[in-house]
């Protein structure tokens, strides 16, 4: 079965639902998260008495102008862009013990 004849399909079953209307009224209300001072700056306790964390990263773009291409270099011997792109995200959890203080600390990263 093709994905446009699942998709309709899905949509014509789901038509046969009742519809409820949403009362933002009985949403729970979400707490902002407590700041870790003597953590360092950035780090945030999202669960009360849970551990600290500090979420960070970058991304990075880069574009230039097209160059000419080399002979050979491409199938049609059309003119290239330089584009690319890197980026990292960074995790780093901290919380007290009764063994004293437990760090976790992951980075993840990308280019091009």
């Amino acid at each position: 079965m093709r994905t446009t004849s699942m998709i309709l399909a899905a949509a014509a079953l789901c038509s046969g639902l009742p519809a409820r209307a949403l009362d933002v009224r009985d949403l729970p209300i979400a707490k902002a998260p407590e700041a870790c001072p003597h953590e360092g700056p950035g780090f945030t306790r999202v669960v009360p008495g849970g551990p600290c964390m500090r979420i960070s990263g970058r991304v990075r773009a880069e574009a230039g102008t097209p160059v000419p291409a080399r002979p050979g270099a491409g199938l049609d011997g059309a003119a290239r862009g330089v584009v690319s792109g890197s980026g990292r995200v960074a995790v780093d959890t901290r919380t007290q013990t009764e063994y004293g203080p437990a760090r976790a600390y992951i980075r993840l990263g990308t280019s091009h």
